[in-house]
């Protein structure tokens, strides 16, 4: 945090800063002479008064910084005091001194301030000349630092900023077009709205000034929508000045504190009395002067008549950039491969211009700059995106104008080309909701770019000399490029693009030709199982018909035979032949012959069916080689290198660093690292975390590292490379490191391991704390240090893709956190295992190693049972137990699969190892009763039986063990991956844990929904009423939540319509607004709300108010 020091080295700054100004004004009071001072000579002293009401302010102490006020303004207004009040005057001021020296000596010694003597102070000054009260009665608050500049967390002002930059660029559109029609109602009401949900936001995340500034203002248009007030350009001008200063206070920057002591009241104040009546047409610019921030940019600038003419005319132009030139009607299968396109090129200008920050004459950059933005130009030209083409041609001419050397990178600039990076990305996200405030924003952007080259026309002429290494570098290369051009080019022809989906839907079909192709295999299994029991039956045909044969074949007819006989009969002579003359044959001879020879014909089929079953076999293993391959192909198609989110981090950096007024560099590698985009899209969050704990917690400031000899610049690597199947992240800093026996004192303070075994631990076990959740040894409590919250979430996220987390650390030296997953989540190599009757696949990456339990290696400790393995001791548990289908036995000689989970190693105890497999993971589709259970998802064996994934993860999670595994229903088959069908019993299941948000403001659908999901609740958001009752009627929650005042349809309407409808007759509905009178309140409990709560909204009470109501609404089902 940028304002994070010793609490205690601050108070004796002030202390000593206080009391050297508080000597002057005693001595001022009390002159040597011992003659009363005249006005005239404490007049002068006024600036030793004003000191200290900064300092207080600045170190928030209210009271004195009171007391600093109340001295500064009655010695401005010496001069106007009467003679005969003046001795009382002095007397007041010699009092008040004597208790600030007296409240900064109970300060000093570590005590509190007394707020009544400020209070009895402000008393006395009122009595003196009330006219000083009012002026002086300003609420102390905004003078705190923490007020002006509150400390919020980065993930909240990565999505309040720009919702809140939304709303000031509306603010700006709707006053140009009240100035233009000041009877606009459609205006008035859109501004009304516009200030009620900045004011909401605002409050909902913490920036209380911001709320506090929009409040009054939307106080002035209510009055103007109620006819009370009358629209002046008097109001409009203050709540445009009003805007300037809230536009400062989200620079939060440490450099405008002074700016905004003195803005942020004068404006408030003006507010509230031109919204009373109490400030008179003309008396604005007086009150409220033009802030010198915005003089001195002028002047710095330099610019002219001519600049401010281009702002009036860029202001005007935003009013006739029209609908179709900012969202031009586009097909559906251009924009298919545009946008990705243009997100490429977006992300590379943005890490380009990060880049030369630092690198300001660095030709490669400048001409990366100038080629990218000339694609990008081109290519939204191409297929009519003209606004776009329009913008990034000035980019363009903008780097040719710096390749060239006719113009010099100054601080400053690359701020400009952001925000039209920034304005690109708006663009593309093509909202007609937005198409006002994307008015604006893009008027503004041209007309920075524009304003870019006026201040540097002269530069350029006497700076020429000064460029020409930078203009010869570049021509060097220029003939390279240009050659190098046309090649690539005819490589990018070579490219195409397909959209994600459907990659994931080849993806899918190849799943589901490996799963066809394992039952092909085991088809054949079987056959070749048949082949072999036939030949067996064969054997035994064989050796009968063989006994058979000896024993019938070639024995002699009996005369008596009747057939035989007669037969030969006619041939005379035949009954001389004697038996080994001439053999003779009856009927039954004949059987036993050709039996012999069907054995034969069985025996030569059976050779070519083994024949053909073996090149199945061998086919088959060609097949499963061309799946695999299509597999991995495809898979790979849908890689994408993993240092796509790596700009943005240099983004967060180099804003988290300019927040806590650190030097900090993040150096990346292995960028171009490829793995399945699910997994970029969820490492996303872990990632940034990871980076923001390195830049506030463990890189140290300047001033310590130099200290420490080392550079004034911390360092953050980020770096991936490829080992196996797998995708290695390291993230790693150059700070302090972990403090591995503070991690071990908190460890057994909170009762986690006891003092005894805690001495012994190693410190790769110690370290491992760190991801508990609440763990923390923060000495101080903020907004982002000491809460304990994230490190856990972050392990539960990596070890939810089967990927593992490691640390090292070395005190003083720095922390690399080591992140492995496997490069795709949708097919992974699992062991199939069978626990009982039912068979579990385990993916393999979450297997350190499986083993056998025997009698040597077993130890049972009392309910426990331990298994050794080296030095190591890892509890045993049976899987049917864990899965709590059956309590079974600890039994030896059984298998033992040791994974990894959220609590450690364990071992999971199992009936049979089915072997390897590589199988394709599907989502639990209408099994939402198993959604807390311990499975990630499921399969389909060869055989077609449904085989749930284990999540290991999960497995000793709270909500895993309260789910216990149901038997699987026949039809599980059909229901894997199927999100409309649901299984029989599992509805109100489902419908228990979710919970629908309505609010148009996004800041409080990010906050409140936070809340609810830290609560363990699952959220639903819409962002307008008629969302919400569309999201209503298609599923059923437990109780929703809605705020009153919304664009389309209304909380008043959304609430009729929920109790007008069967179905949500009787769900809980919670309205939060920040409209706290009565008579809103009432009319909402009159039409069917259950609770009414105010905003901002406190964490406690309203999860306390959600559970009372879904307990009483349960009990009601009963």
């Amino acid at each position: 945090m940028g304002f994070e020091l010793d609490r205690q080295s601050l108070v004796e700054i002030f202390v000593i800063e206080a009391s050297e100004a508080m000597d002057a004004l005693t001595k001022a009071f009390h002159p040597s002479d011992g003659v009363m001072p005249s006005p005239e000579r404490l007049q002068e002293q006024y600036v030793w008064a004003h000191k200290i009401r900064g300092a207080s302010g600045l170190y928030g102490y209210e009271g004195l910084a009171l007391m600093g006020a109340l001295l500064e303004s009655t010695l401005e207004e010496a001069l106007s005091i009467e003679a005969a009040s003046w001795p009382k005057a002095v007397a007041i001021l010699r009092g008040m001194a004597l208790s600030f020296a007296s409240q900064l000596k109970v300060i000093a010694q570590g005590g509190a301030e007394d707020l009544s003597v400020s209070e009895r102070w402000k008393g006395e000054v009122a009595g003196l000349f009330p006219s000083l009260s009012a002026d002086v009665a300003v609420e102390p608050k905004l003078l705190a630092l923490d007020y002006l500049v509150p400390i919020l967390d980065t993930e909240i002002l990565s999505y309040f900023d720009p919702e809140a930059d939304e709303y000031l660029q509306t603010i700006e559109s709707l006053l140009h077009r009240l100035r233009l029609d000041s009877n606009d109602e459609g205006g008035i009401l859109a501004l009304y709205r516009t200030l009620h949900t900045l004011k909401g936001s605002a409050y909902t995340v913490g920036f209380k000034v911001i709320g506090d500034m929009a409040h009054p203002a939307e106080d002035c248009l209510a009055a103007i929508r109620e006819r009370r007030l009358s629209l002046s350009p008097d109001v409009l001008g203050v709540i445009g000045r009003a805007v300037e200063v809230i536009r400062l206070l989200m620079r939060r920057d440490s450099g405008t504190i002074a700016q905004l002591r003195q803005d942020v009241p004068e404006v408030t104040q003006a507010l509230i009395r031109i919204c009373n009546g109490e400030l008179l047409a003309g008396a604005v610019q007086a009150a409220v002067p033009i802030a010198p921030v915005v003089a001195a940019s002028m002047a710095v600038t330099g610019r002219t008549e001519k600049s401010v003419d281009s702002n009036v005319k860029s202001s005007s132009a935003a009013s006739t950039l029209t609908d179709e030139y900012l969202l031009p009607p586009l097909d559906a299968e251009v924009l298919s491969y545009f946008a990705p396109e243009a997100q490429e090129y977006l992300e590379s200008l943005e890490a380009q211009l990060l880049r030369l920050e630092k690198e300001q004459e660095n030709p490669e950059v400048i001409n990366q700059l100038f080629r990218t933005a000339h694609t990008l130009k081109g290519s939204a030209y191409t297929v009519g995106f003209q606004s776009i083409g329009d913008l990034t041609h000035y980019v363009e001419d903008f780097m040719g104008s710096v390749r060239d050397g006719r113009v010099k990178i100054l601080p400053g600039h690359t701020d400009v080309l952001l925000r039209s990076v920034d304005v690109v990305r708006f663009l593309m996200r093509r909202d007609p909701a937005y198409l006002d405030v994307l008015r604006q924003r893009y008027a503004a952007a041209m007309s920075g770019l524009i304003r870019l080259d006026q201040p540097l026309a002269a530069q350029a002429v006497e700076a020429g000399p000064a460029l020409r290494p930078v203009e010869g570098a570049l021509g060097e290369q220029k003939r390279d490029q240009e050659e190098t051009e046309f090649a690539k080019a005819a490589e990018d022809r070579d490219v195409i693009r397909v959209s994600r989906d459907r990659l994931e839907r080849l993806l899918n079909l190849v799943g589901e030709l490996v799963i066809g192709r394992g039952r092909l295999e085991q088809r054949l299994h079987v056959l070749e199982q048949l082949s072999q029991q036939v030949l067996t039956y064969k054997s035994r045909l064989v050796e009968s018909v063989h006994l058979f044969a000896e024993e019938h074949t070639f024995t002699l007819p009996s005369v008596s035979s009747g057939p035989a006989t007669g037969s030969v009969q006619g041939v005379s002579g035949l009954r001389d032949f004697g038996s080994l003359e001439f053999d003779k044959y009856d009927d039954f001879n004949i059987l036993a012959r050709r039996i012999g020879e069907v054995t034969a014909d069985i025996s030569e089929s059976m050779t070519q069916l083994r024949g053909s079953i073996r090149n199945s076999h061998e086919d088959m293993s060609h097949l499963a080689q061309l799946t695999l391959g299509m597999r991995d192909e495809i898979a790979r198609a849908r890689m994408v290198p993993v240092g796509t989110p790596f700009t943005r981090f240099r983004r967060a950096t180099r804003e988290m660093a300019r927040a806590t007024g650190k030097e900090v560099t993040l150096v990346t590698s292995g960028e171009h690292t490829e793995v399945d985009t699910g997994v970029v899209e969820r490492l996303v969050d872990p990632l940034i975390h990871l980076v923001r704990n390195a830049v506030y917690h463990g890189i140290e400031s300047a001033a310590v590292r130099l200290s420490k000899g080392k550079p004034a610049a911390g360092t953050i690597y980020l770096h991936a490379a490829h080992r196996g199947n797998a995708v290695l992240i390291e993230v790693e800093d150059d700070g302090s490191g972990l403090d591995i026996e503070k991690i071990r004192a908190k460890a057994v303070e909170r009762g986690l391991i006891r003092p005894e075994v805690a001495r012994s631990l190693p410190e790769s076990e110690v370290v491992k704390f760190i991801f508990m959740p609440g763990f923390s040894t923060a000495d101080s409590i903020g907004d982002q240090a000491g809460r304990g919250v994230g490190m856990d979430v972050v392990k539960r996220v990596i070890e939810s893709m089967n990927g593992h987390i490691d640390v090292e650390s070395i005190l003083g030296v720095g922390t690399k956190f080591t992140l492995s997953l496997p490069l795709t989540l949708l097919i992974a190599t699992a062991l199939m295992v069978r626990a009982g009757t039912e068979r579990y696949a385990i993916p393999l990456p979450a297997v350190r190693e499986v083993t056998m339990l025997t009698i040597t290696s077993h130890q049972r400790m009392g309910e426990r049972s331990i298994l050794h393995i080296g030095e190591e001791a890892i509890e045993v548990q049976p899987l049917q137990q864990v899965l709590h289908r059956s309590s079974v036995p600890v039994e030896t000689g059984k298998p033992v699969v040791i994974v990894r989970t959220s609590a450690g190693l364990i071992g999971l105890l199992v009936d049979e190892l089915l072997g390897r497999q590589e199988i394709v993971i599907k989502p639990l589709g209408a099994f939402k009763s198993l959604d807390r259970s311990s499975f990630g998802g499921a399969t389909i064996d060869p055989e077609g039986r449904v085989v749930l994934v284990l999540d290991p993860a999960r497995l000793f999670t709270r909500g895993a063990r309260a789910a216990a595994v149901e038997e699987l229903p026949p039809s599980a088959t059909a229901l894997i991956d199927s999100p409309t069908l649901y299984v029989e019993g599992t509805e109100s299941k489902s419908s228990e844990q979710w919970l629908l948000l309505i609010d148009d403001s996004l800041s409080i659908r990010k906050f409140v929904g936070r809340m609810l999901e830290s609560a363990g609740y699952k959220v639903h958001t819409a962002m307008d009423g008629e969302e919400g009752l569309r999201m209503a009627s298609a599923q059923s929650y437990r109780l929703i939540l809605t705020d009153l005042e919304m664009p389309k349809v209304n909380g008043y309407e959304v609430i009729q319509g929920l109790r007008s409808r069967v179905q949500t007759q009787q769900t809980p509905i919670v309205v939060m607004t920040t409209r706290a009178g009565d008579k809103h309140r009432q009319m909402a409990l009159n039409i069917g709300a259950s609770s009414y709560i105010a905003k901002p909204v406190e964490e406690r009470a309203l999860i306390q108010e959600i559970e009372r109501l879904i307990g009483r609404e349960a009990a009601a089902r009963q």
